[in-house]
């Protein structure tokens, strides 16, 4: 904003950053009052605004275009759109908009509603009395779309033909649509996307299409299929046959993508090798609330169309690679988690054969997960906690959910089997150190001296906590200082908390290397039933 924004007001400082928590409150403070958390009075006004705010840059558009060439319209009109702070009030309040409806309550509606007075050059060659014309021929002495030009000048006698391009119609109220908490807005030749949730967005300015028409030096009559069908941008002669350029990413794509093409004439926007092909990104489509103009909210850089798409469980449409990425990725930081295996949009777990591949190894995973959750939840007397007794609770009925909440499972870096890492409260406390991935080494596989494998329930319980590390509750309140101490540091045995000499015999009453060194203390189960 603040390299294209230049009559900002003070108010606004673009010369500083702004915390995204902040940006997050903020979103969230205006969505608590237009969903009436005050009163209804301050919800309609707050609705209002936000319409108002959007439906500006509709009309700053609408004005701009009257100027005449399409040319002019290239050269001045999208840097007047930019510099101009009505085009930013549009983009914060298009993440703010949730419903269609609430343009209805400003103003402005009816001005945009209304259709122009001008009237508007439709194509001589259609018979549908709706399709704008695009470029005006001056040889032939007609007017018409991109795609009746293209096949009336293929021949070489009409190559060399004069044409003008003509203005753009005035924009209108169907270009704004807010669906699958993705909103997006065309003015002039912008595409603005933008998911409120998240606050992440994109503006599109795609290339002059017309460009090259008005240059008699260069092939006219460029048809869709003389355009990649990822990127949009002009193809060379030698790749108009497999329609993809030769761009990294765009070959990457083509590899990956379907190349069967569907009966309305576009490209299947899938993946190779599946039985039934995608509905098409690019008409309009019964029973899909997504096309190839919405952004992917997995990576928020690029539409739909750009890139080969899978249709989820849950119906909703993502980029296979963006998907595959977060798959490979896994979880972040040592706790093993599974959130990453949700659709974005509506939290219903992943589910596609073409990514079977990589959620069969995971489903496995976390099913095994789930029963050592289980399992220790039942081993430490909780099933009749009142997390799960009670109905007011999240947790209500639900033990395999509060299990993988409450306790905290590591990948092993040897057997790669889930071993148990503590409590749930620790993951943050480990979290904020950077753990090295080598060290993470269930029980099994580090086979300290002196342990012993239980021969009833193996080496899954092992007591190990906060890592390689057994600390009881005082020296749990002193972790940070503890862990950073230097092993010639620690007091002889036996060693009272906080690393303070102790008095008596040895409290484990069995030998152990020096404190600070990793030593199991045995299975769990059978050393609690010893106690009893």
């Amino acid at each position: 904003m603040n390299s294209c924004l230049t009559n900002a007001p003070l108010s606004w400082r673009t010369d500083r950053s702004v915390s995204p928590e902040i940006g997050k409150m903020t979103a969230q403070f205006i969505s608590d009052v237009c969903s009436g958390a005050f009163n209804e009075d301050w919800s309609v006004s707050m609705r209002r605004e936000l319409a108002t705010a959007l439906l500006g840059v509709v009309q700053l558009t609408t004005s701009l275009s009257k100027s005449g060439s399409r040319e002019s319209m290239n050269k001045e009109s999208v840097p007047s759109i930019l510099n101009s702070k009505r085009f930013w009030l549009s983009v914060a309040a298009l993440a703010l908009v949730r419903d269609r409806s609430w343009l209805a309550l400003s103003e402005k509606w009816n001005d945009v509603r209304t259709p122009s007075q001008e009237p508007v050059t439709l194509c001589e060659n259609h018979d549908d009395g709706m399709t704008p014309a695009q470029v005006f021929c001056s040889d032939c002495e007609c007017a018409l779309c991109r795609e009746c030009f293209s096949v009336m000048h293929l021949h070489k006698r009409n190559r060399s033909h004069r044409v003008t391009s003509l203005a753009p119609p005035p924009a209108r109220l169907e270009e704004i649509d807010i669906h699958q908490g993705c909103a997006r807005m065309r003015v002039a030749n912008l595409l603005i996307l933008f998911h409120g949730e998240s606050l992440n967005g994109l503006v599109e300015l795609p290339a002059d299409p017309f460009a090259a028409l008005t240059n008699a030096a260069i092939t006219a009559g460029r048809s869709t299929s003389s355009v990649c069908r990822f990127c949009g941008n002009a193809l060379d002669p030698h790749n108009q046959l497999v329609g993809v350029c030769s761009h990294p990413d765009c070959v990457r794509y083509s590899a990956t993508a379907c190349c069967r093409t569907l009966p309305c004439g576009h490209p299947c926007g899938g993946i190779a090798g599946e039985k039934q092909c995608l509905p098409c990104l690019i008409c309009a489509s019964e029973g899909t609330a997504q096309d190839g103009d919405d952004v992917c909210v997995v990576c928020f850089t690029d539409r739909l169309c750009a890139a080969p798409c899978v249709q989820l469980g849950c119906g909703h449409l993502l980029h296979y690679h963006c998907v595959r990425a977060v798959l490979e990725k896994r979880w972040p930081g040592p706790r093993i988690q599974f959130r990453f295996m949700n659709c974005p949009l509506c939290n219903v777990p992943i589910s596609h054969p073409g990514l079977a591949d990589l959620l069969d190894p995971l489903l496995a995973l976390k099913a095994d997960v789930a029963a050592k959750a289980n399992m220790r939840l039942e081993f430490d007397g909780l099933l009749g906690c009142t997390a799960l007794t009670d109905p007011q609770s999240e947790y209500f009925g639900k033990p395999e959910e509060y299990a993988m909440d409450r306790y905290m499972y590591v990948l092993c870096n040897v057997c790669n089997k889930a071993y148990f890492g503590g409590e749930s409260r620790c993951q943050m406390a480990l979290q904020s150190f950077q753990y090295n991935a080598a060290e993470l080494v269930c029980g099994g596989c580090s086979a300290p001296a002196g342990t012993e494998v239980c021969g009833r329930h193996g080496a899954e319980y092992l007591e190990y906590n906060f890592g390689t590390t057994h600390f009881c509750a005082a020296c749990h309140d002193d972790f940070q200082r503890l862990v950073c101490l230097p092993r010639n540091q620690f007091p002889p045995c036996p060693t009272g908390p906080r690393a303070t000499p102790g008095e008596g015999p040895c409290p484990l009453r069995r030998p152990h290397p020096p404190a600070g060194e990793e030593f199991a203390l045995g299975c769990g189960i059978c050393r609690n039933i010893s106690t009893f």
